[in-house]
């Protein structure tokens, strides 16, 4: 029988023959390297890939960014990893440039990748689908091209999951080149908390299936995907993602009108859909949006009169309603936003300022903040002013002997 001492000598052994790494890792990492310019990286301390006895998890020749779990799983990672797996890949801003080779899948035991702000070019290869333990994927500021895969769908899916979270936590895939759809089976991702698809030059329209009551991003707190060309309207549903704190939409071509189920949004703290062509009313429901701080609705086609009861949101700084058709004079609730830093409304809403200003003619600055006009509303609305002048009258341009 063979003592522990032996058999622990034995294991020193196999791994000074072997390594410590998974090969299929190791061969993924050279591959990587080559295919991406690693001579020419910020650093790549470590990345000795010509030698056989280099190993990316040896604490002594440890490769720069990539992180090891030390030993194997022999149940989650086979009998073909002698010591060790790469669980994680962190080069963001290193200069790194290529394209990224379908045996990238290969490293099956990642959980965390950030490539971020590089110059990465080329598509996703659909192999990344394949590794069952990705929480983090941030492939931003980059050049990469062609569509979103439907197949991002499949990571970390099916009974070989075994990560804490329960599957993809993140997907970074803003500023790069890509185009296409945002897929429909993005909604399979069940344990996404942040999907980020900004400033690309994505098309076609938000899929009703993110947002569906079944089998939907239910857990997702950020989505960023303002400076594309999606068009349609925001999805009806997008209510019943309750846990969302941040909207972006901005600067897309988005129609349609601003939903009113935001209501059950009540942990929302930022919905900024500025620069597309929501048209109708401001619904009043968004006044239950209590941890609201920024709302910007600026440059579209909204209609109607301000909320009545926009002073509910008592948390907001941000208020921006400038350049749309709407009317009315500034509700009195206007008064209650205390933590309010920056109010840009048309004139058409400045009744207060006419009324105090009473029958004086105003420059047309523009878009401007009139943030005094709530902190001094009820000095400006207790003036007594007959005949108050119009707004198209005590805005408009002075003459120039005024």
């Amino acid at each position: 029988m063979i003592s522990s001492t032996s058999f622990v000598a034995f294991l020193v052994f196999l791994g000074g023959i072997h390594g410590k790494v998974k090969p299929a890792d190791k061969s993924a990492l050279v591959t990587f390297y080559s295919g991406t310019g690693g001579d020419s990286w910020l650093t790549n301390t470590g990345w000795n890939t010509s030698g056989s006895s280099s190993d990316p998890c040896d604490i002594n020749t440890r490769w720069y960014g990539v992180g090891c779990n030390d030993p194997c799983d022999k149940y989650r990672d086979g009998p073909l990893c002698a010591r060790g797996r790469i669980t994680s890949l962190v080069l963001r801003h290193n200069q790194l440039a290529g394209s990224l080779d379908a045996t990238f899948g290969d490293m099956s035991n990642l959980s965390f990748v950030d490539l971020s702000h590089n110059q990465l070019t080329g598509a996703i290869p659909d192999e990344i689908s394949g590794i069952r333990n990705l929480e983090v994927l941030n492939l931003g500021h980059n050049e990469m091209t062609g569509d979103v895969p439907s197949t991002l769908s499949s990571i970390s899916q099916g009974p070989a999951a075994r990560t804490p979270a329960g599957g993809l936590r993140e997907l970074n895939l803003g500023s790069n080149k890509f185009s296409g759809k945002v897929p429909a089976e993005l909604a399979s991702l069940a344990f996404l908390t942040y999907l980020d698809v900004s400033n690309n030059d994505l098309t076609g329209t938000i899929p009703e299936q993110l947002t569906a009551a079944s089998d939907s991003l239910l857990n997702l707190q950020v989505l960023y995907a303002p400076n594309n060309k999606l068009s349609g309207s925001i999805p009806d549903d997008i209510g019943n993602l309750v846990e969302l704190r941040y909207i972006y939409l901005f600067n897309n071509e988005l129609d349609g009108s601003v939903p009113s189920t935001l209501n059950t949004l009540t942990k929302l703290n930022e919905f900024h859909a500025y620069g597309n062509k929501l048209s109708g009313q401001i619904p009043d429901s968004i006044t239950n949006c209590v941890s609201l701080r920024s709302l910007r609705l600026q440059d579209n086609l909204l209609t109607g009169t301000i909320p009545a009861n926009i002073g509910n949101l008592a948390k907001l700084t941000y208020l921006d309603l400038y350049n749309n058709t709407m009317e009315g004079d500034m509700p009195d609730s206007i008064q209650n936003l205390t933590n309010l830093q920056y109010l840009y409304l048309q004139n058409e809403h400045y009744k207060p300022l006419r009324q105090y200003y009473c029958r004086q003619r105003l420059p047309n600055v523009g878009k401007y903040s009139y943030r005094i006009v709530r902190e001094n509303y009820q000095e400006m609305t207790s003036v007594v002013c007959d005949n108050m002048h119009s707004t198209e009258f005590t805005f408009n341009e002075l003459p120039e002997n005024y």
